[in-house]
């Protein structure tokens, strides 16, 4: 939340839409000697619930402007799949899923946290300067997490809003928003370059703790999904036929793939999906 030179505020990624997250948002505002009128513009770093699930609500109770990349804008305000909310129904089939587990993935849906109706008032585009008074404020499009993610950087503090593109203790999944034509991964490796350039910045990530060492951070988030990539290579190799589920089976998971429910375990196949799809079109060896 950052208060501009006149005092009106700008709520970026106000989280789940839930009563306590309410109150807790009424709460920071009551303490600080402010009201939800007083804010001017909510942000939203992606569409996911967690970061802007209640963004609608706040619009309602405050009269600020809500504003996200033009790509996320248009998954949330058109008839696109969102895999997000709706589940996998139509890659149960494509990625080999036994018959003993499609049940779990079918209810999917029901599944992740609550989020209002949200239509961004405006769309945001990579390199346009906030008009936040006081700050130097560049968003940066950074996709891979999901297609229009975005971080956004403050210049004159050198601060870095990560949203859940670098984070310091998890590494983000791919492609978990709308189907673009190009590679989650390859997307994501070439955004942590771009973020990377900015090596003594401190970072505010969506999850986790404040940090420094975006670069260093960055390269293992990289390395992270890039080594899957190299067993993908090697699986594939060795047998060409396998279903994404067969390949999904024998990678290294950091919860272990016996232990992946839910969405989990969706999100493990998508990112085998797009790991097959970059080593087939690239050489990651």
């Amino acid at each position: 939340m950052l208060r501009d030179a006149q005092g009106g505020f700008h709520v970026i990624d106000p989280g789940s839409d839930s009563d306590e997250n309410w109150a807790n948002i009424i709460d920071a505002f009551s303490q600080l000697g402010a009201s939800l009128t007083d804010i001017r513009t909510i942000i939203g770093t992606h569409l996911h619930p967690d970061h802007i699930g209640i963004m609608q609500r706040l619009r309602e109770a405050s009269g600020a402007v809500t504003q996200m990349h033009s790509v996320e804008r248009h998954a949330l305000t058109s008839d696109a799949s969102d895999e997000w909310t709706r589940g996998p129904l139509d890659k149960v089939t494509q990625w080999g899923v036994p018959d003993e587990r499609k049940a779990e993935f079918l209810r999917m849906g029901g599944d992740v946290p609550a989020m209002s109706p949200t239509w961004p008032d405006q769309s945001l585009a990579d390199g346009e300067k906030l008009d936040i008074a006081g700050f130097d404020v560049t968003v940066m499009l950074t996709p891979g997490h999901t297609s229009g993610h975005i971080c956004l950087r403050d210049d004159s503090r050198s601060l870095i809003y990560s949203g859940d593109h670098v984070l310091p203790t998890i590494f983000a999944g791919l492609g978990l928003g709308e189907n673009t034509s190009s590679n989650p991964l390859a997307d994501y490796v070439e955004s942590l370059r771009r973020v990377s350039e900015y090596a003594d910045y401190e970072v505010l990530p969506g999850h986790g703790y404040r940090f420094f060492g975006i670069a260093d951070r960055a390269e293992e988030s990289a390395e992270h999904h890039l080594q899957r990539s190299r067993e993908v290579a090697d699986i594939i190799d060795r047998t060409p036929e396998l279903s994404t589920w067969q390949i999904a089976s024998q990678l290294t998971w950091t919860a272990g793939w016996e232990n992946l429910r839910g969405f989990y375990a969706y999100s493990a196949l998508n990112q085998t999906g797009f790991y097959r799809e970059y080593v087939e079109n690239l050489t990651v060896r």
